[in-house]
């Protein structure tokens, strides 16, 4: 196999051509992601909120309960890195059967109604995020040599990151966001990927596909034959586990870095 090009603000000289439709992860490439302290503690309570004290387990118990399901999930997730076509974990399945297996019938009963709404709230304590160094500037560059830029990306709730992009003042750099909680599969699936191309009416081979993981994104993108699969590790990434066989394309290590090459190749073509 061919060793991966690491794309510096010098950018890469062996790549000649710009991608005629980017797709990208929204976790670890968009956003940086840490987890706050104490999160658990602010789903239990929102769960309380929603449900009523009475009718729900103590919160402590439900702060035990989160942590435990957030590891069940996490380890889950893992394991559907090897099937080839993953469905995603329904919220529903989430909340229910990871977080709530051993409630009483009538507390179950009590937050069924709410799965959505705790998933939202899960998504969004549990991570604390920021935009990637120059994902502004790189969707700009698209934007002005018309490369069409679709998210394709693994979610719990994808109307969070939805909310995030609009208050960032970001949803009108996409022509589509595609999740896979509304899509019903995960990466690596190769179908979730096809979706990707489809909203941008590209074939997989003129695409390029950014993510931050072996297992999830690269891997996702080999099976779709995607035409370039770029690895953009994030700060505070999770460890997944190890992909044999699989090499990313190129290796970057911000938006900044890729968009650095794009322009480098623009300026070539030129």
């Amino acid at each position: 196999m061919s060793t991966p090009t690491l794309v510096t603000a010098q950018g890469a000289r062996n790549i000649t051509d710009l991608p005629k439709a980017l797709l990208l992860d929204f976790g670890g490439v968009i956003v940086a992601s840490e987890k706050p302290n104490g999160w658990q503690r602010v789903v239990a309570e929102a769960i309380v909120d929603l449900a009523g004290a009475a009718a729900v387990p103590p919160i402590d118990r439900i702060c035990a309960d989160v942590t435990a399901g957030a590891v069940a999930a996490g380890q889950w997730r893992n394991a559907m890195s090897r099937p080839l076509r993953p469905a995603e974990l329904a919220q529903t399945t989430f909340v229910m059967d990871f977080i709530a297996a051993d409630w009483t019938e009538s507390q179950r009963s009590a937050i069924s109604p709410h799965v959505a709404a705790i998933s939202y709230r899960v998504s969004t304590a549990k991570e604390r995020r920021t935009l990637r160094p120059g994902i502004r500037e790189l969707l700009g560059f698209c934007r002005e040599n018309g490369i069409p830029v679709a998210i394709v990306s693994n979610a719990l709730s994808g109307q969070v990151h939805r909310d995030f992009l609009a208050e960032e003042g970001l949803s009108d750099a996409f022509s589509a966001e595609i999740y896979s909680d509304e899509a019903g599969v995960r990466k690596p699936n190769p179908d979730f990927m096809l979706m990707g191309c489809e909203a941008v009416n590209m074939p997989p081979e003129d695409c390029w596909y950014v993510g931050d993981h072996l297992d999830r994104d690269v891997l996702c993108g080999t099976r779709a034959g995607i035409g370039r699969n770029v690895l953009m590790p994030s700060p505070h990434a999770a460890t997944h586990p190890e992909v044999f066989g699989i090499e990313a394309d190129l290796i970057t290590d911000t938006p900044a870095s890729l968009l650095d090459l794009m322009k480098e190749i623009s300026d070539d073509l030129r």
